[in-house]
C-alpha cells in the first residue's frame, strides 16, 4: 500500500493542512490589521510633524514655506485655515475622497485643518512572502504538524492493533484467540467495534466446534454399524466361494465407508496445539516413498531430493498428514502405471518449496480452484470425489504457517505446490 493511500496520512494531512489554514487565515487577518493600525499611527505622526513645520514657516511669513529642505518623500497633504475650505495650497490638485482628517493648533492659538491623503492599500508578494517566512508562520507549522500527528496516532494505532490481531488470528488458525484488553476496554467507537469483533469470533467459534462435534458424533455413530456390516460380510463370505464377485464388491465398499469415516475424523480432531521440534525431511520422504511401494508395487514413485540431508523445525505429523493425503489422491485417482514425483527444493530465502505431481490426466479446470473443499467431485471425471483428504493437507499445511496450490501440469497430470516458511 502506498503511503498516501493509509489513513494516517490522510488524517494527518487533513488536520494539517486545516489548522495550517485556519492559523495562518487568523495570523494574516490580525496582523494585516495590526500593520493597518500601526501604519495609520506612523502617517498621522508624520503629517502631524511636516503640518506643524509647515504652518510655522507660513505664520513666519517665509517664502516657500510649503517647501520643506532636508526631506525626503514629503507626506501629501492639504491645509486650511480654520473652517474655511480655501485650502493654504490653492495651486495643489482636489484631494482625493479618502483622507485622513486632522485639527492643528500652532503656538500663536489659531487652528488649522489638514487632510492628508491614505497610501493605497496593496497586498504585496514581498509582505505576504515576510509573513510566511517569520517565526509566527514557522510555529504555527510545527503546532498543526504535532496537532495532526497526535491526532492521526490516536485514531491509527488502536485500528492497527486490532489489524494485528485479526493477522494473527488469521495465522494461528486460533478462534479462542481475542482482541487487546486495552482495544476492549475503550468507551469509543474503535471499543465497540473491536467487542463486536469479539462476539463475531466467538459465535464462528461456536459454530465450528459444533460442526466439529457434529462431525464426530456421526462417525462414531457409524463405526458400530460398520463394524456389524463386516462382521456380517465375513460370515457371509464363509458360506460362499472364495473368488465371489459380489463378496470382493462389498468388501471394497465397506473399505471405502471405512476410510472416508477415518478422514471425518481426522478432519474434525486435527490437533492445533503440537509442538514443533527438528526433523529430517529427507528421511519423512524416504517414508512416504516406502509406503507408496508397499501399497502399489508396481507404481513408479520417485524422489528428487537436494544432495545433502533436508532438516526442518516444525510439527512433523502435520506435514506427514499433508504428503500423506495428496500421495493419497494420486493412489486413488490415476492407475497403478501411472508415475509420480515428490521433490524438495530449498529456497534462496529460507522457504522449502515441495512438489508432489503425478502423470495423470489432471483435474478439470473448472474444479481445481475448489479441490480443497470438502467432497468436491469432478461431474466430467465421474468417480468418488475428493472427499476430505485435499481439505485436511490445506489445514495441516495452513497450521504450519504454509502455502498450499494444485496446477495441472502442461505435459499432464496435477501437481501440487507445498510452500513452507522458514524453519522457525
Amino acid at each position: 500500500m502506498r503511503w498516501y493511500k493509509r489513513l494516517f496520512w490522510k488524517m494527518f494531512l487533513v488536520i494539517w493542512l486545516v489548522s495550517l489554514l485556519g492559523m495562518s487565515g487568523v495570523f494574516l487577518l490580525v496582523s494585516n490589521r495590526y500593520d493597518q493600525e500601526h501604519r495609520l499611527e506612523l502617517l498621522e505622526a508624520r503629517a502631524r510633524g511636516q503640518a506643524t513645520l509647515m504652518l510655522e514657516r507660513f505664520e513666519a511669513g517665509v517664502a516657500n514655506w510649503h517647501m520643506l529642505p532636508g526631506r525626503h518623500r514629503p507626506v501629501p497633504l492639504w491645509l486650511y485655515e480654520g473652517d474655511s475650505r480655501m485650502p493654504l495650497m490653492p495651486w495643489l490638485p482636489e484631494p482625493p475622497r479618502k483622507t485622513l482628517k486632522l485639527t492643528l493648533t500652532t503656538d500663536s492659538g489659531r487652528e488649522y485643518r489638514a487632510r492628508v491623503a491614505l497610501p493605497r492599500e496593496a497586498f504585496h508578494a514581498e509582505r505576504l512572502l515576510g509573513r510566511l517566512f517569520s517565526l509566527q508562520m514557522v510555529l504555527i507549522l510545527i503546532i498543526s504538524a504535532l496537532s495532526g500527528l497526535v491526532l492521526g496516532a490516536l485514531v491509527v494505532r488502536p485500528i492497527q492493533r486490532l489489524r494485528e490481531h485479526v493477522r494473527e488470528l488469521h495465522q494461528a488458525q486460533d478462534l479462542t484467540l481475542r482482541a487487546d484488553a486495552g482495544l476492549s476496554r475503550r468507551q469509543d467507537e474503535i471499543g465497540e467495534l473491536t467487542r463486536e469483533f469479539d462476539r463475531l469470533v466467538g459465535s464462528v467459534e461456536q459454530t465450528l466446534l459444533a460442526q466439529q462435534r457434529l462431525l464426530q458424533d456421526v462417525s462414531h455413530e457409524l463405526r458400530a454399524p460398520l463394524a456389524r456390516l463386516q462382521a456380517a460380510a465375513g460370515l457371509i463370505e464363509q458360506r460362499l466361494a472364495p473368488d465371489d464377485s459380489m463378496m470382493d464388491r462389498i468388501n471394497r465398499e465397506c473399505d471405502r465407508l471405512d476410510a472416508l469415516i477415518g478422514e471425518i475424523l481426522s478432519f474434525s480432531r486435527q490437533q492445533r496445539d503440537q509442538s514443533a521440534t527438528d526433523f529430517s525431511l529427507t528421511e519423512l520422504c524416504l517414508e512416504l516413498q516406502e509406503e507408496v511401494r508397499l501399497r502399489q508395487p508396481e507404481r513408479r514413485f520417485s524422489l528428487e531430493l537436494p544432495s545433502s540431508e533436508v532438516c526442518y523445525h516444525g510439527v512433523p505429523e502435520l506435514l506427514r498428514c499433508a504428503l500423506q493425503n495428496g500421495i493419497e489422491n494420486i493412489l486413488r485417482h490415476t492407475s497403478e502405471q501411472t508415475a509420480a514425483c515428490l521433490s524438495v527444493q530449498p529456497l534462496a530465502d529460507g522457504r522449502l518449496l515441495l512438489r508432489l505431481s503425478d502423470a495423470g490426466p489432471g483435474v478439470d479446470p473448472e474444479v481445481l480452484p475448489r479441490l480443497f473443499e470438502p467432497f468436491v467431485r469432478d461431474e466430467h471425471a465421474g468417480g468418488d470425489g475428493f472427499g476430505l483428504g485435499m481439505s485436511i493437507a490445506r489445514r495441516a499445511v495452513r497450521q504450519l504457517g504454509g502455502e498450499i496450490s494444485a496446477h495441472n501440469r502442461p505435459e499432464g497430470g496435477l501437481e501440487l505446490r507445498l510452500l513452507l516458511p522458514p524453519a522457525g
